[in-house]
């Protein structure tokens, strides 16, 4: 098979989250793609769920691989991949069957070297609605002025990625924004889509509260505008789905 994409999805302790990922992947319409799992050392059973979708998902590869953060897992990922392009995933979204299909074909009818799309809330709670609709909006309007990509979808060339040296690890929080502003800065052509759809978990904007949420994201987003990468802690921001534990989404 010819690999085109090499979609990578960092985990831990996503039991509920992940399989629900993979398994809209291998109902992709399109299968020109392998998925490398990252998981930093899960305690629950993630690796188990994962690897009993093996049968529907033959091109997936789970490895335990503890590493300090997000960006480390990710870069790991990308370091054993062998695709032309890198898909990014957050382990807790979801894609309609033909997402592979339209953003290959978004890549090569607009030339790009990455791009993002639309965030679409998995339920209708209001405050991930409004947090979305907010991330969206911005993204869409900024493209041309800030370029910017949300965390749960990414795609890039790979070339531009190694390119690049990967996410930098070294930031706490807004390491999507740093890398698509250090693509850009080498004058990578980037595009924000509203599709193919991606359906992101909102459970973060229902744990924490909307305010909170919107606080935060703003916070960070001027803290990046003025004094550049967020490399020390200016707020809490937990990783991994232990955080959610008490407030699984049905």
């Amino acid at each position: 098979m010819d690999i085109f994409f090499s979609v990578i999805i960092p985990s831990l302790n996503e039991e509920y989250r992940l399989p629900l990922l993979l398994e809209s992947l291998a109902l992709q319409t399109k299968g020109n793609f392998e998925v490398i799992v990252n998981d930093s050392g899960s305690k629950d059973r993630t690796k188990e769920f994962a690897q009993n979708l093996g049968a529907k998902l033959p091109s997936l590869r789970f490895i335990t691989n503890p590493t300090k953060n997000v960006s480390a897992a990710r870069n790991h990922g990308a370091s054993i991949a062998k695709g032309k392009w890198l898909i990014f995933f957050d382990a807790d979204v979801e894609v309609e069957r033909d997402f592979i299909e339209k953003v290959e074909v978004h890549i090569k009818t607009n030339n790009l070297d990455a791009l993002t799309v639309w965030n679409r809330p998995k339920t209708k709670n209001v405050k991930g609605v409004m947090t979305l609709a907010l991330l969206n909006m911005s993204m869409t309007l900024f493209q041309k002025i800030k370029p910017a990509a949300n965390g749960p979808c990414i795609l890039i060339k790979k070339e531009l990625f190694e390119r690049l040296k990967g996410f930098d690890d070294t930031i706490f929080f807004g390491e999507d924004f740093d890398l698509i502003q250090r693509a850009n800065k080498l004058g990578a052509r980037f595009a924000v889509f509203p599709n193919p759809i991606l359906y992101v978990s909102t459970r973060r904007f229902e744990k924490e509260g909307l305010f909170s949420s919107l606080f935060k994201s703003f916070k960070a987003l001027f803290y990046q505008l003025i004094k550049g990468p967020i490399r020390t802690p200016i707020f809490e921001y937990e990783m991994g789905g232990q955080y959610y534990k008490k407030s699984q989404e049905k």
